[in-house]
């Protein structure tokens, strides 16, 4: 009866997402002839590997309405971007009614004078500096992030506020600022009287700001309490409640290899507070855009990152994602980005994960010329269009559910 019910519960989400949307395609997917819809799917080389603890968390949340399901999609500027993710995002917290978990850790671009995702608008006063782990002559602390934006300045704000008219509403009662609790230099808080708690977190690097209402803004003031020469640096931000759902972090950076991350020496202590139960990577576009590309360096650097996710939850399940097709200088089809899913297999073969083809479902190599065509990829041939990254939100989200389809009917 328990599988009867969830498979029918599940079939009024989903039919009740195309009806709304006018779709004909199962899955919320549009129809598009460039698109390869018999490659949409998780591939599983490994008879152990079905997400199952990933799935019987996401049962517990939908049909009993308990726990946090935390999600981490990290990658390049396809990331940093936040149109692809945030499709994701906001496709999971629709999947069934409540799942809006809160928005979780993010960073404020702008801080860091690159580009921040439309949908919160940054403020601040004083001068800041932006540091990428992906440019080789910028050198920082980079934490699970990859960017920092330092200040040195006596005295800085800034300031977040969520924006558009199809956000969700982000409330939070709780805000994490990571930056350096060692130094002693400057002091951060709040421009409101409505914080009830601080709390500071010393192994992993945070100031929590605790509150009796919940907030949909924020505003803080950076202050130096020395003439001692030194700097603030800020990592990221963590914007929590206590409700139920899903909260998907999106990590990103321009021109982000897997070799940046692996600079980022706070990495695992932050990631212990976005703890991700899926992790879906999406770095390797910058990687074969190389001509010396390394296969045996890109997996390596892989088993360092999976190694440093699992030191923090050993039960984090992995979803690898091919390169989507791009250009060499936008003449040469980009054949790296094969040698770079054979890796993806490896992977996911290797650590009981999942592999997500989209090198294919865009149709293989050269695909991406027709989907600049069609309004879908950009001019560079490497990048999408807002409207192709929210189509391959879509279609990864479609691969995802048609997984937990078969997880429902697997269940006793």
């Amino acid at each position: 009866m328990i599988v009867f019910n969830r498979n029918i519960l599940t079939l009024l989400f989903i039919l009740s997402a195309i009806f709304s949307k006018g779709q004909e395609n199962p899955h919320l997917l549009p129809n598009h002839d460039f698109v390869v819809y018999d490659s949409n799917y998780v591939h599983f080389y490994n008879s152990s590997s079905n997400f199952n603890t990933f799935f019987t968390k996401l049962d517990t949340l939908i049909f009993e309405g308990k726990g946090k399901i935390n999600v981490m999609q990290i990658g390049g500027s396809h990331i940093q971007a936040d149109i692809w993710s945030d499709q994701m995002r906001t496709n999971f917290q629709k999947f069934s009614p409540n799942l809006n978990g809160g928005r979780g850790f993010l960073f404020p671009y702008k801080l860091a004078q690159t580009n921040n995702p439309y949908y919160y608008k940054i403020t601040s006063t004083g001068i800041w500096e932006g540091f990428r782990n992906a440019v080789a002559n910028h050198h920082s602390k980079w934490g699970v992030s990859g960017i920092t934006a330092s200040t040195k300045d006596s005295v800085a704000t800034f300031k977040l506020v969520f924006r558009g008219d199809n956000t969700p509403y982000y409330d939070f009662n709780s805000v994490k600022i990571f930056h350096d609790i060692d130094s002693t230099s400057y002091c951060i808080t709040l421009l409101s009287d409505t914080c009830s708690l601080i709390r500071i977190n010393r192994e992993i690097g945070y100031t929590e700001f605790l509150f009796n209402t919940y907030q949909d803004s924020i505003e803080f003031l950076i202050y130096k309490e020395d003439t001692f020469p030194s700097s603030f640096n800020l990592y990221g931000i963590s914007l929590d409640n206590d409700d139920p759902g899903i909260i998907y972090t999106s990590i990103g950076v321009n021109g982000a290899r897997t070799k940046s991350y692996l600079k980022c020496e706070l990495f695992t202590k932050h990631l212990k507070a976005i703890n991700p139960d899926l992790v879906i990577f999406c770095i390797g576009i910058n990687d074969a855009y190389d001509p010396d590309f390394c296969a045996n360096c890109y997996e390596n650097n892989y088993d360092t990152l999976v190694a440093w996710i699992k030191s923090v939850n050993p039960k984090t399940e992995f979803l690898f994602v091919t390169n989507n097709d791009s250009y060499y200088k936008k003449r040469y089809p980009n054949k790296n980005a094969l040698v770079a899913r054979e890796v993806m297999i490896q992977l996911s073969n290797k650590y009981n994960g999942g592999m997500w083809d989209m090198f294919n479902v865009m149709g293989g190599l050269g695909s991406v010329k027709t989907w600049q065509k069609n309004g879908f990829a950009k001019n560079d041939k490497v990048h999408l269009t807002k409207e192709g990254y929210i189509l391959m939100g879509d279609l990864m989200f479609s691969a995802l559910i048609k997984e937990y389809d078969n997880h429902l009917k697997m269940k006793p």
